[in-house]
């Protein structure tokens, strides 16, 4: 604070997904914050942001809140991918060394419609080894499945994900680098041309992976999905019915808290009253500041 004006935020968005980039898009054109974006760096072109943006890990929660506490964050928005839990966690251990608040968004899960046939998995391991000898496999669960399902030299694969671009694939694969196509009737193609029988990928939700889903209903294709997994922290759960009744004012203890919201809107909406209590705690302060200097 200088001369009685409010600092905007300090925010640190732990990006990678499209939700990020609306929540980036938002925030960065707002007086009350100053952001910055963090990627994993696992995207070799990662789409432009408006803000500035740290590439690569921080070094655990550890090294994470060392570097809030260098940077002067005040606020974590964790708007990471549901399957990047050990990212959630560590931002959430760091924000509690920090003594920051840390905000989660969880993007909601895919539901099955009438017309799937899902079966869920623990692990890419139970999967992989789950597949009967002969099945011609499209899978579409990100780098790191790959390998576990390129053992498995009695079956037809069809791979797609980033950074495959120099990987040779097995004589009974083919490697796709490719982001997921936004098209269902791409997917269909693509289903068809390969003569799919199994779909195999995470149940990541939201809209921009989610034309294999509806292709896989339209052909008949089972999938079979990654199940997900709970964060590694408690924390208190506000989707969108429970964030239009809850009281306006957000204390301080409230702040202190992780909060998982189901929607971009939500976690925006929480961010600001964040920024808010902390302006106002700020301008207390300061206040209280000039009632001692003058002696009132």
């Amino acid at each position: 604070m200088t001369g009685g004006t409010v600092l905007p935020m300090k925010t640190l968005v732990l990006a990678g997904t499209a939700e990020a980039r609306a929540v980036i898009s938002v925030l960065a054109s707002d007086p009350g914050f100053d952001v910055e974006a963090s990627l994993a760096g696992a995207t070799t072109t990662p789409a432009a942001l408006p803000v500035p943006v740290h590439s690569g890990g921080f070094g655990g929660a550890a090294g994470l809140a060392a570097f809030c506490k260098d940077r002067q964050i005040g606020l974590i928005l964790d708007v990471t991918h549901p399957f990047a839990t050990v990212i959630s966690g560590n931002a959430a251990a760091a924000a509690q060394e920090a003594a920051i608040p840390c905000l989660h968004y969880l993007r909601p899960a895919w539901q099955p419609q009438v017309g799937d046939r899902w079966r869920d998995f623990d692990s890419w391991q139970a999967m992989a080894d789950a597949v009967p000898a002969g099945t011609s496999l499209f899978l579409a669960g990100g780098t790191q499945s790959v390998s576990v399902f390129s053992s498995r030299d009695d079956i037809t694969l069809v791979a797609r994900a980033l950074n495959l671009g120099d990987v040779v694939p097995p004589e009974h694969a083919t490697f796709i680098h490719a982001l997921p196509s936004p098209t269902v009737e791409s997917e269909v193609e693509l289903l068809k041309q390969h003569d799919i029988s199994l779909l195999c990928c995470k149940n990541s939700g939201g809209e921009s992976s989610k034309a294999k889903i509806i292709a896989a209903r339209e052909c008949g294709i089972e999938v079979w999905m990654l199940a997900r997994k709970p964060f590694g922290f408690a924390a208190p759960y506000e989707g969108d019915e429970t964030e239009k009744t809850r009281p306006q004012q957000t204390s301080q203890k409230e702040m202190s808290m992780p909060a998982i919201h189901d929607s971009v809107e939500g976690i925006i909406d929480a961010a600001r009253k964040c920024a808010a209590v902390s302006g106002a705690a700020a301008a207390m302060s300061s206040g209280a500041a000039s009632i001692r200097e003058t002696g009132a």
